[in-house]
């Protein structure tokens, strides 16, 4: 890829970081949990800015969209509404279809290059200049309003609403680091047309991470001020659909935002839908059912049940791909922060590595087969992004990541275990249900580890009341079997994950406290070079596979079905987005 800045790569002109930025041609559309937006390019004009934003092209290859239709999809279960609350990634989903961001990421009918995942893009933004390493002033487009419902009742989006969104997900959200961490203020121009973001350093990737889709979601003050739990109640926003009803364990419905401000490249209203249904549904056999009577349009599907799929649906279209979450062992806290035996010493974790066999726990889930993450990148980031530990590109490191019994009890010999007797903590409920293949790993691992000399003893854990706020928080013994969510930036796993907890590491689940580990992950994230990030990055990924602070597993291939009247569907090999309302639903349509 050519050199330039972090920005050149997502515009067609070449461009300084010094001069305004604008992108063209917004959009999206998706099936279950996909995304879709183009992004436009522009001449030299000498201000930087290009013209047309905030329209979105319209899918080629399939006819003209046809308004009206209502969307039915299905989550497993809701575990809350209010997405500046959110510490998983269920409500931030909910939420999308209410309310708006400012940046959002690329999508394209089809398949999206894999440069190109998680690219950011303009949603309520029509200007961005950027004068400086650490000053971002975002122009707000002028045509955005809020739902005309109570309390906002139609009025116009400002800067204002920008930073009161900002301030409470600053004081309210459990990825709130993501952002305060390195945003020194928020500002609103005079005229509320205009927010002005101050870093606190340069930061190459913090366009990427306003678009972030478990961060800053723009709520307006007057559904926070009107009521304890107004959020919870009633989402209220500036997004594609307006909310109409909620019945616990049942369902969710929206209506079509009439108001809505962005129209495809033919100047035709979005979004096409008349409306959107949710379904809660936690069995997967009931979900396939439904399905196969045409009760659902578009559907996660276990590997193991995609034969199903086939035959009782084989007129659906199924698409395949990794999905970017992270599932990997971490190691008590106190091995980093108090020097405890055994997982204070790199050859007991590495000896952990190399006692998984990641192909055969990938045969276990299906045929389908998969990919090994690195730690902490998996393979559903992309190839732009992820280094692939069986590659050479892994250098020595490579070998922390084979399969090999013998060699895993060397390394313990070497540091002095013969054998090691551990509990391992783990989610007995929403893991099993929302990434299913979680409970067939925990199965697996046990057996396999003792061959090595690792004796497992389960320790099963309620989600909300024990696994997060403890375990997933620091707060256990032995080793813990995890998952992680979906970041939208490759900085955003380094600082999470190996950051103090107090200096942004919000998901440091070990407290792995490593200050030279530290020292390169700021100074790849200073970098404004993509080609550089990207090096560093790899760099990063071959040092904490050497060190093994937590163990990776496996990228298991999933699955999405959809009907085949369903059209306007983007980025069907990935990758994984929750942002199912503004990066989904928008330019889905039917084909009667």
């Amino acid at each position: 890829m050519a050199n330039g800045s972090y920005w050149d790569k997502f515009t067609n002109s070449r461009v300084t970081r010094r001069r305004a930025m604008q992108m063209a041609g917004i959009g999206a559309a998706s099936a279950g949990a996909i995304a879709l937006v183009g992004c436009g390019g522009g001449g030299d004009d000498p201000s930087g800015t290009t013209p047309g934003a905030g329209t979105t092209p319209a899918p080629s290859g399939e006819g003209t969209p046809k308004p009206g239709g209502t969307l039915k999809i299905t989550l497993p279960l809701l575990t809350g509404k209010d997405p500046h609350k959110a510490g998983s990634f269920i409500p931030h989903a909910f939420g999308s279809f209410s309310y708006s961001r400012m940046l959002r990421f690329k999508t394209v009918v089809g398949e999206i290059s894999q440069e190109d995942r998680y690219s950011p893009v303009p949603e309520l933004v029509s200007k961005i200049e950027n004068p400086d390493p650490t000053t971002y002033i975002f122009t707000l487009r002028d045509d955005v309003t809020f739902h005309n419902v109570a309390p906002t009742n139609g009025r116009k989006l400002t800067a204002t609403d920008v930073i009161n969104s900002y301030n409470r997900y600053a004081e309210l959200s459990p990825n709130k680091a993501n952002l305060t961490s390195i945003v020194d203020s928020v500002t609103a121009s005079a005229d509320d047309t205009q927010v002005t973001f101050k870093l606190k350093g340069p930061f190459g990737l913090f366009l990427h991470r306003l678009a972030s889709y478990q961060d800053l979601w723009i709520i307006p003050k007057e559904l926070v001020d009107s009521g304890e739990n107004a959020v919870d109640e009633k989402s209220v926003g500036s997004g594609p659909f307006v909310f109409q009803s909620f019945e616990a364990g049942v369902s969710a419905k929206w209506i079509k935002n009439p108001a809505y401000f962005e129209k495809d490249a033919a100047g035709a209203a979005l979004p096409y839908l008349d409306g959107v249904e949710l379904a809660f549904i936690p069995d997967p056999n009931q979900v396939l059912s439904q399905f196969a009577a045409g009760n659902l349009d578009s559907i996660s599907v276990q590997a193991k049940l995609v034969d199903s799929v086939r035959s009782q649906s084989p007129s659906a279209i199924i698409d395949a791909a990794p999905r970017n979450i992270l599932n990997f062992f971490y190691f008590e806290p106190a091995s980093y922060t108090a020097d405890k035996a055994p997982f204070n010493d790199d050859r007991v974790r590495r000896g952990i590595s190399r006692a998984i066999d990641r192909d055969a726990l990938l045969n276990l889930i299906s045929n389908e087969g998969g990919e090994w993450p690195n730690m902490p990148i998996s393979s559903g980031f992309s190839e732009f992004w992820w280094l692939d530990p069986r590659s050479s590109e892994m250098g020595d490191a490579a070998k922390n990541y084979v399969y090999d019994v013998a060699e895993a009890k060397k390394l313990f010999a070497a540091a002095g275990v013969d054998s090691i007797d551990v509990p391992m903590h783990f989610s007995s409920n929403v893991y099993t249900i929302v990434v299913p293949y979680y409970e067939t790993i925990r199965q697996a691992i046990p057996d396999m580890l003792k061959e090595a000399g690792v004796n497992v003893s389960p320790v099963p854990e309620e989600y909300s009341s024990v696994y997060i706020p403890k375990t997933f928080a620091g707060e256990f013994d032995g080793m813990a079997l995890g998952l992680e969510s979906v970041f939208s930036d490759v900085g955003a796993y380094w600082s999470n994950m190996f950051y103090p907890r107090d200096a942004g590491g919000g998901r440091n689940h070990s407290s792995v406290n490593d200050a030279d580990l530290v020292s390169r992950i700021e100074k790849m994230l200073a970098l404004e070079d993509v080609d550089e990030i990207r090096e560093a990055n790899f760099e990063l990924q071959k040092y904490t596979s050497e060190k093994m602070y937590y163990v990776p597993l496996i990228n298991p291939v999933e699955f999405t079905a959809r009907q085949k009247s369903l059209k306007g569907v983007v980025n069907t090999h990935g990758p994984t987005t929750y942002a199912i309302g503004t990066e989904g639903a928008l330019t889905n349509w039917f084909e009667v």
